[in-house]
């Protein structure tokens, strides 16, 4: 694990190509990097747990959604939960529909003006695209004014492809908030 910080830090964006050149590097890296992720979870090692994870989304090990997950249900302070969200959705997890869907509904009234954390679960959990998923953008999608923050009625009814249908002008339900 310390191999991989050494080699990573400091040197930017990880993307399939780093990912890759890090496995072929590190040999162990494929089958390790899932207890790294476990370890680095446990110890609240939120950046270490951040840099393996950009990693081993791009080596897709078996497992990874449910790791994954587990921060998000956790939310702690410290962790970059947007870009697990975004993970998550990349990797399709279905076990992360509940936490993402809870965090989208704890953080619905105070994500406002722009609902960045939202928007992104939103988002992730149309690539999930399970019927849970679907069911609960469906909900936001259709609810009424003032049950959910118009940006995330819309965010919502567009991923689902559904705005039209629904009547919403997208200037009148982002009010700027796009």
């Amino acid at each position: 694990m310390d191999r991989v910080d050494a080699l990573v830090l400091g040197r930017g964006y990880i993307g399939v190509g780093r990912a890759a050149e890090l496995a072929a590097t590190i040999t162990e890296l494929r089958t390790h990097v899932l207890d790294w992720l476990r370890v680095a979870r446990d110890a609240q090692d939120w950046r270490r747990f951040e840099r393996l994870a950009a990693i081993a989304v791009h080596l897709h090990p078996e497992g990874l959604g449910p790791v994954l997950s587990s921060v998000v249900a956790l939310n702690p302070s410290g962790a970059s939960t947007e870009d697990l969200i975004d993970m998550l959705g990349e990797l399709r997890a279905p076990e992360a529909v509940e936490p993402i869907s809870g965090l989208v509904r704890e953080r619905k009234d105070s994500d406002g003006p722009f609902f960045p954390l939202c928007v992104k679960g939103i988002q992730s959990l149309a690539e999930i695209g399970t019927a849970e998923a679907l069911a609960f953008l469906r909900d936001i999608a259709i609810s009424g004014p003032g049950e959910w923050p118009n940006p995330l009625r819309w965010h919502a009814a567009e991923e689902l492809g559904i705005e039209d249908e629904l009547g919403f002008d997208e200037d009148e339900m982002l009010g700027g908030a796009s």
